[in-house]
């Protein structure tokens, strides 16, 4: 797994987002859960996808946590 993947999944965990929610996120970006061995298309794909969801959670939290 890439750092930058590890790092988001890890964001994303401190978010509320449970580790099957972030697999689903995963799988929806590349069709399959294991990032391990990933080409680099889909490397890009699961980084996109994830920070999307990190910038909806960073989102959330400035709008409701006042």
């Amino acid at each position: 797994m890439s750092y930058r993947i590890k790092q988001l999944t890890s964001r994303l965990a401190l978010f509320g987002y449970c580790r099957f929610e972030i697999e689903a996120i995963i799988k929806d970006a590349i069709g399959i859960v294991c990032v391990d061995n990933l080409d680099i298309a889909q490397s890009a794909a699961v980084i996109n996808h994830l920070e999307k969801y990190e910038q909806l959670g960073l989102h959330y939290l400035k709008t409701y946590s006042k």
